[in-house]
């Protein structure tokens, strides 16, 4: 009362101020809309809008308050509210005023909750099925009830004498738990409830007093079940169990003839049925293994948390002991005997009696060794004892076995890469032990070579050093080689390519990968020391070259090719090169890269000279050399390895150890160097036949032992530079053999070369 006086107070008080100002706009409307409402007497459904006029009074009511929108909704009447506030009762009368311009019906929502689970015309004449709670609520027959939107309903099903429950039909916004149906008021809902007529099951064991599972729910027979027409349910042993005087009982069969755990469907029928569990006595059976804590194989399972069993008499088992297993240890076992003697594998029958003394079986195993070689290099073919084993390896042996394993030296890995061997953990070459109980593991270590490879450009024209050394040329992926090419003769070091860059002849390669380096080198003109000597061969260097006389001038790159020239006169350049002495350019024989040919100038002054070799675009070479009076050499033929005098018969045949000399036969020997003769011989032109060109200075020739003075000495005619002396065998000199022949000059003696004597 005291708030419909404020609320009058206030509507009095609005009129008062604005009882002059004339009509105000008020729209009135339901919430949700579309429920009924009425305005003076007026229904309306839909938001209505007037103008009152200020300090007027109008009534404002819901009539029905419960209002059927369809489709399992109704609306339930609540207030009447404006902006700020709510109105008192229904009907309400209200003053017209600007401060209240809108008034509204608010309805809350309600959903129907429908039961299905029992018709029934007369709840109070009908056997109902069962009853359904809602929030407490009880009902036995099917109903539709209307609760608040938003709200939840539990509801509890309990079926009356004769009748199971058969659960819920499950459904959008049902959480349901057994007989617990919890629903979500979020929409209409329908629950379904079902009841079946119930059938007794007779639960019964062999011998009785034992226990069954029902419904995953142990029972002890003998007990009867409700269970519903047509329901299913699942039956077991409890196998296996002791009875109240403690015998050990295991699971034989069901009298219905399922497995031991199985389906049971329930007949429409109001008979009662019977399903017995037959038991046998249980023995007890426990296997073990020597040493303890290794694996069997029971019944095709060998993770048992235990090996003691309780087993029907007369069922059959099989048992397999593992040929081999490592224990927890990692160590290597392998099967011996069963301590019933049988083999690996078994198969038993629990025989009458077993249950009074049960059975025990101890699986014997003997230690094994057990070795396992691994490498650096994946795949490595090891031997052990000679037999060949890719790593990883395993090997095993009994204890006590003494082993050798072996690995290569060397492995290929790519082109010029290869795996060398480090040896095993500290230890090299083969690895030798003897093999214990504990597993072993070794592991085989290599390391990558890698291969360097040095050229020169012109090949062959270059000398190498490399620190560290190496016999093959392999070195450590981790070694730094220290790189020098030195040009031999004749050439000269330019610059790297490869592996190597720049243009000292020295350098430092990381092998890492197998490396190439090439010495690029240059051609210049070489002449090496003492490289004048007399082109006869074999005469003493010391003694130097005779004037007149044909000499060879050894060295490297002296000429870009091999050319010969005219046998006469000879030629000032060959091949773009030339040789001078002073002035004067010297006849050539022939140049080639290692040696040139020349004749000395007749009037070349005995002591120290020097001479020039020049070629085109190469640089000016120098050689010292000594100029002697007389410096003789005999030219040689080459007969099977041996260097014999160039000599003629008389015939103008060559003396040969087939054709030798004969005693007093006379024998023409030609050489060079023997010094100047008179008239003197020509430069770079043939000695004419006549007159004879005599040499000068004294000659004697030596046959072995024998002294024999020539009868003629004399530059050869129709030769440049070539000398001839002629003798004869007498009575001192060698016969039937090779004798040893030189030729001496002003006692300046020559090469010594072999003559064939007869």
């Amino acid at each position: 009362m005291r708030t419909q006086r404020k609320l009058a107070l206030a509507f009095a008080t609005v009129w008062l101020l604005e009882a002059q100002s004339g009509g105000v706009q008020v729209t009135v409307d339901s919430v949700p809309d579309g429920a009924l409402y009425q305005v003076d007497g007026q229904i309306y459904r839909n938001p209505t809008a007037a103008v009152w006029p200020v300090g007027s009074a109008h009534v404002l009511a819901v009539d029905p308050t419960v209002q059927i929108a369809g489709n399992g909704i109704q609306y339930l009447f609540k207030d009447w509210e404006y902006t700020g506030g709510t109105l008192p009762g229904n009907p309400v009368t209200v003053t017209a005023s600007p401060a209240f311009p809108a008034f509204h019906a608010v309805f809350k929502a309600q959903y129907a909750l429908t039961l299905s689970f029992f018709e029934c015309s007369d709840p109070a004449h009908c056997a109902s099925s069962g009853t359904v709670y809602v929030n407490g609520t009880p009902y036995t027959s099917s109903q539709t009830m209307y609760l608040d939107a938003g709200s939840s309903a539990v509801i509890t099903a309990v079926p009356n004498s004769g009748y199971v429950f058969g659960g819920f039909v499950p459904a959008y916004g049902q959480e349901i738990q057994g007989f617990m149906d919890t629903v979500t008021m979020s929409q209409p809902q329908n629950v379904h409830v079902i009841f079946q007529v119930a059938r007794s099951i007779n639960i019964a064991t062999v011998p009785q007093g034992l226990q069954v599972l029902a419904d995953h729910s142990i029972v002890t027979a003998p007990t009867t079940l409700q269970w519903g027409w047509d329901s299913t349910h699942t039956v077991g042993p409890v196998s296996p169990q002791q009875d109240i005087s403690g015998k050990v009982w295991i699971f034989a069969s069901w009298s219905d003839g399922g497995a031991a755990n199985h389906t049971y469907q329930v007949p429409e029928t109001i008979q009662a049925d019977t399903l017995t569990a037959t038991y046998v006595p249980g023995a007890s059976v426990t296997f073990l293994t020597s040493p303890p804590g290794l694996q069997l194989q029971i019944d095709g399972r060998s993770n048992w948390p235990s090996y003691f069993f309780a087993w029907g008499i007369g069922e059959t088992h099989q048992f397999v002991a593992p040929a081999q297993q490592k224990d927890a240890q990692g160590r290597l076992w392998e099967f011996s005997s069963w301590s019933n003697g049988g083999a690996a594998a078994q198969t038993i029958t629990v025989p009458e009696g077993a249950d009074t003394n049960g059975m025990r079986f101890t699986a014997t195993y003997h230690p094994m060794a057990q070795l396992t070689v691994n490498s650096s290099q994946a795949g490595l073919a090891v031997t052990v004892n000679g037999v060949s084993c890719a790593t990883p390896c395993t090997v095993e042996k009994p204890v006590g076995t003494q082993v050798d394993v072996n690995a290569p030296a060397s492995v290929p890995i790519a082109d010029g890469s290869r795996a060398d061997f480090l040896g095993w953990p500290g230890m090299t070459g083969d690895w030798v032990s003897t093999l214990g109980n504990d597993p072993v593991t070794i592991s085989a270590n290599y390391h990558t070579m890698n291969r360097l490879t040095a050229a020169s450009d012109p090949a062959g024209d270059a000398t190498w050093s490399f620190q560290p050394a190496s016999a093959d040329g392999f070195y450590d992926a981790q070694t730094s080689v220290a790189v020098r090419a030195t040009a031999k003769a004749g050439y000269r070091f330019r610059a790297w390519s490869g592996d190597l860059s720049g243009s000292s002849p020295g350098g430092t390669v990381a092998m890492s990968s197998p490396r190439s380096v090439v010495a690029l080198l240059d051609r210049v003109p070489y002449i090496a020391p003492a490289g004048v000597a007399n082109a006869a061969g074999g005469a003493n260097p010391q003694a130097g070259v005779a004037p007149g006389s044909i000499i060879s001038i050894f060295g490297a790159s002296l000429a870009a090719a091999t050319a010969t020239g005219p046998a006469g006169p000879l030629a000032q350049t060959l091949g773009g090169v030339t040789v001078r002495m002073g002035d004067a350019l010297l006849p050539l024989y022939f140049v080639s890269p290692m040696q040139i040919n020349a004749q000395l100038p007749p009037d070349a002054a005995p002591g120290a000279q020097t001479l020039t070799v020049s070629g085109t675009g190469q640089p000016d070479v120098i050689a010292s050399f000594t100029v002697a009076q007389d410096a003789p050499g005999i030219f040689s033929q080459t007969i099977n390895g041996q260097a014999f005098a160039l000599a003629l018969h008389a015939d103008g045949s060559l003396v040969t150890p087939d054709a030798p000399a004969s005693q007093g036969e006379l024998i023409t020997v030609y050489g060079t160097g023997f010094g100047a003769t008179n008239p003197p011989r020509p430069f770079g032109l043939a000695v004419p036949a006549s007159p004879p060109m005599v040499l000068v200075d004294p000659v004697t020739v030596q046959v072995g032992s024998d002294t024999i003075t020539p009868e003629n000495a004399f530059a050869a005619p129709g030769s440049v530079g070539m000398d001839a002396v002629q003798f004869r065998l007498d009575g001192n000199a060698p016969t039937g053999m090779n004798a040893q022949l030189t030729i001496a000059v002003n006692g300046q003696s020559s090469n010594s070369v072999l003559l064939a004597c007869q």
